[in-house]
Formats: C-alpha cells, structure tokens, sequence
C-alpha cells in the first residue's frame, strides 16, 4: 500500500482498501452467490402506432417480474417515459438496469425473468412485446435483440460469481 501525505492538512491515509483478512486471498471457485443483470443498449423504432398522424413519438417503458419474483410488476422509468420518434434509435450513454438480483446456487442453474416492453397513449397501455429471459447463472455477458412489429429491443444479459 502506499502511504500519501495531504499537503493542506499533514493527514496520512492509506490508498486502497483490503476487504478480507490477512492472508486471505478471495477465492470465486467455491462461491455459490451470483451477480445477475439485465441491462437495456438501445431501442430501434421503426414504426410507431399513434392516433395522431402528425405526432409520430411514442412514449415507452418497460414492465418486469411478475409470476412470483415480485409482488407486481417493476416498471421502468419508475415515472414517465422513454421518448422516441419513429425511425430513430434510442442509445443509453450508461448501462440502464432493468432488472438486477444476488442468488445463491450450488450449482448452474436457470432462471428465467418475464418482461413486457410497452408502448402507453392516452387511452390505453399496448404491450409490444412480452418474453421471458433466460439467464444461466455463471454464464459470462451475452447480448440479445428483441423483435416486435415495427420495434427492435437490445440488451445485454450478465451472470458471474460474486463474493457479496
């Protein structure tokens, strides 16, 4: 480690943090928890489905759990929406999380998360597309594309080992 000096204030810290005691070292191989993430890379609109010809925006989210995983759905942007016109791509700058979980397994298993990508007008809610996502814990990063009419959804799918 090694030790700076704070010029203002003649304070010594240390820089860096051990996490795990003296001569232990972490070992993932014989860790049974899981990291699993769901993340959201871009949203491709083609065609948007508005009653106003003029306004072609749609506003969109995204609905996930369900069956059990949660008590209700988790629905993404907590508030609003995601705005896009018709034949543009939205890009995040940063991964957008859409779903996140620590699981403890003896071994690989399956798990699969239901989500619903959803278009909202002033009248009513359409669910564009509705799918469940596999995720095989310990599996590394994969990145997968949704299709629905007029609208393609990539995310990247995370599973790995984690000592939390």
């Amino acid at each position: 480690m090694k030790k700076r000096v704070n010029k203002l204030s003649r304070r010594v810290y240390v820089k860096g943090k051990k996490t795990y005691a003296k001569g232990q070292a972490p070992d993932l191989s014989k860790s049974n928890r899981y990291q699993n993430i769901i993340s959201l890379m871009s949203i491709r609109v083609e065609d948007v489905h508005e009653a106003n010809p003029m306004d072609r925006t749609g506003e969109f989210y995204f609905e996930v759990g369900g069956k059990g995983l949660l008590k209700h759905d988790y629905r993404i942007p907590f508030h609003g929406e995601i705005k896009i016109k018709e034949n543009l791509t939205y890009s995040a700058k940063q991964d957008f999380t859409l779903w996140i979980s620590f699981d403890e397994a003896d071994k690989e298993k399956t798990r699969s998360i239901p989500i619903k990508f959803r278009e909202r007008d002033a009248t009513r809610d359409d669910t564009i597309i509705k799918t469940e996502i596999p995720i095989t814990y310990g599996s590394g990063t994969k990145y997968e594309v949704i299709k629905g009419p007029g609208i393609s959804v990539k995310i990247k799918i995370s599973s790995r080992k984690t000592r939390y």
